[in-house]
């Protein structure tokens, strides 16, 4: 579960002071709290960040807490203790839909929305709230390595022994234009591809303009995109209003086209490739019920 407050503050951060203290070493901190140490590092920086203190002063046999990280133990082990025990009264005296947070981008978003609400486990069994400020696959792995984040759906990353992850789905690129498109039909000639004017949608962890197997056809045209954003509405829009075209993942087109009038285009030229994308999340979640049933409904 990932708890902030509106000061900024992330209250996930608690556990790892409380445990620093305790153990007096970073390494078995990360140990007890069964997370990688590099996990617990990215932790301590934050609260370094944010309290503007050392906190943990490195020593041979360990590390030493400062006088204010003393202080901040003492708090907060008192604050963790009472979350603990409200948490453990509201499981046995109340029934409440559990939320899981989801790393993805935004019209993956929008995909997994309509497929979790069309199966009613959204809202039987839970709701969804989706945070996409993660920056660099470092940050994706960070969030989940301090369960930030329940699911992460999306490219691979670098692998990391506290994260495991299995394909969803697999996707080719598609052509889409809007329907009343003045000059194309329902195919597309490598020759009219390279003269038409096109918008880009690419997110921070890969874009349709830059992936290695379609330069050769972005290096052929005579146009530069004329707008490249991570934005998939402001897209979309523009597709709606003007004459151009746009590259998505096949995955998106169906639930796109239910209330958007758009049209895919067939193209013999573009590569047949297979594009796979995967869900992550931390091997402690690896036997939790609701996941696992939110991921076999993403799969059919």
């Amino acid at each position: 579960m990932a708890l902030s407050s509106p000061t900024g503050f992330d209250y996930n951060l608690i556990p790892y002071l409380i445990t620093i203290v305790e153990t007096s070493s970073m390494v078995a901190a990360a140990e007890v709290l069964g997370v990688a140490p590099s996990a617990v590092s990215y932790a301590v920086k934050k609260l370094r960040n944010h309290y503007n203190d050392q906190l943990f002063i490195r020593r041979l046999n360990g590390v030493k807490p400062t006088s204010l990280a003393i202080n901040l133990y003492e708090r907060y082990k008192l604050i963790n203790e009472d979350i603990t025990n409200i948490m453990d009264l509201s499981s046995v005296t109340q029934k409440t839909r559990r939320k899981i947070f989801i790393r993805a981008d935004p019209i993956m978003e929008l995909w997994i929305s309509d497929r979790l609400i069309s199966s009613g486990l959204v809202p039987e069994e839970c709701t969804l709230e989706f945070r996409n400020d993660a920056i660099t696959a470092e940050d994706r792995v960070n969030k989940i390595r301090n369960f930030e984040i329940d699911l992460d759906i999306g490219l691979q990353f670098a692998g990391d022994r506290n994260v495991i992850s299995e394909t969803l789905f697999e996707w080719q690129y598609l052509l889409i234009c809007r329907e009343q498109h003045l000059s194309i039909g329902e195919n597309l000639s490598r020759e009219q591809f390279e003269n038409e004017q096109y918008v880009a949608y690419g997110n921070r962890f890969h874009n349709t303009t830059t992936l290695n197997n379609l330069n050769e056809l972005v290096i052929s045209r005579n146009f530069e995109p004329l707008i490249t954003s991570e934005s998939p509405l402001t897209m979309l829009i523009n597709i709606l209003y003007h004459d151009l075209l746009m590259f998505i993942p096949s995955t998106y087109f169906p639930v796109l086209q239910k209330k958007l009038p758009i049209k895919k285009v067939q193209c013999d030229f573009l590569p047949k490739l297979n594009i796979t994308h995967l869900v992550h999340m931390h091997k402690k979640n690896a036997n939790d019920v609701l996941l696992k049933k939110i991921i076999s409904f993403l799969k059919e």
